[in-house]
């Protein structure tokens, strides 16, 4: 096995963030270390129980993609996977994502994260990850899909080498790194397993983006900042996704999924995509040449 850091950051809510350890010592994967980024200074860490270690980070109440690069630099394990203090596990998470990672011989891989309406057990549709198949994934896969942050562990060395989570996003600052990965060629699958829980509640910041209506402007100020950073390839893509995005009412995440998956199936059935379909000879750089061996 190997060790993988599980990183749980929160912000004055100290009430959600044992159920949040709890559920990550629950999971089955044993060789785990345990972080909690404490972004807000309200976590009292004397809860911890004793037979159990977890190390606490202190930051500066700088955001969450702030917090979450506290965690991802001071992780130890090879591959690193968070939640943030409203989500839970789900017992098998790390294990059946780190087994389709050493399967493929990926870098990052995602599954699916159920959404409970809190304080109920009200269970929504799970967070809308499209991808057309379940397997290799690449750059117009994940320009379609947000993977949840919960349901994504990713190898450590090649999250801090693009940079980590994206400080500069008002919103997004863990799609925005799994784009520079994907952009990058990195090797990613996907499982179609539901690994973890998104409570929905409304103190959390999709409820605040949905009131005010800035799903909209905030995805279009993301493409704005990642076109110019990208390949020219990737820069096509996301040009695709601001047309797609300016031409539609957005309102909420599943409003831009539902357009793009759409739009993302014409693409492909006239053989230009969003970048290019991945093929069987050339499903990711990793795998083509870990097979070769």
């Amino acid at each position: 096995m190997s060790l993988v850091s599980a990183v749980i950051t929160t912000c004055v809510r100290p009430q959600y963030v044992y159920e949040a350890l709890a559920s990550v010592w629950a999971e089955t994967y044993r060789e785990v270390e345990c972080l909690v980024v404490d972004d807000g200074g309200t976590f009292d860490a004397s809860g911890i129980r004793s037979d159990r270690d977890a190390r606490v980070l202190r930051s500066d109440n700088r955001g969450v993609a702030h917090a979450r690069n506290v965690g991802l630099a001071a992780a130890r394990g090879e591959f690193v996977i968070f939640l943030d203090d409203d989500d839970v596990a789900l017992p098998n998470r790390i294990s059946t994502l780190v087994d389709a990672v050493k399967r493929h011989r990926a870098d990052l891989c995602f599954g699916m994260t159920r959404r409970v309406c809190a304080p109920s057990t009200a269970v929504l549709p799970s967070v809308p990850t499209h991808v057309l198949s379940f397997g290799a994934v690449g750059f117009c896969d994940v320009m379609t899909c947000a993977p949840h942050i919960n349901a994504v562990p990713v190898r450590t060395a090649a999250l801090r080498a693009v940079g980590g989570f994206d400080v500069e996003a008002a919103h997004f600052d863990d799609w925005s790194a799994w784009l520079r990965l994907a952009d990058q060629k990195v090797g990613m699958c996907c499982v179609p397993d539901v690994v973890a829980e998104w409570r929905i509640h409304g103190a959390g910041l999709s409820s605040a983006v949905l009131h005010i209506r800035a799903m909209k402007a905030r995805l279009l100020a993301l493409f704005d900042r990642l076109e110019t950073q990208f390949t020219e390839e990737s820069a096509r893509a996301i040009a695709v996704a601001r047309r797609v995005v300016a031409s539609r009412e957005v309102v909420t995440y599943d409003d831009y999924a539902e357009a793009m998956g759409a739009a993302r199936e014409i693409l492909h059935a006239d053989g230009r995509c969003l970048g290019r379909r991945l093929t069987s000879h050339e499903a990711w750089r990793g795998s083509v040449v870990a097979e070769a061996r």
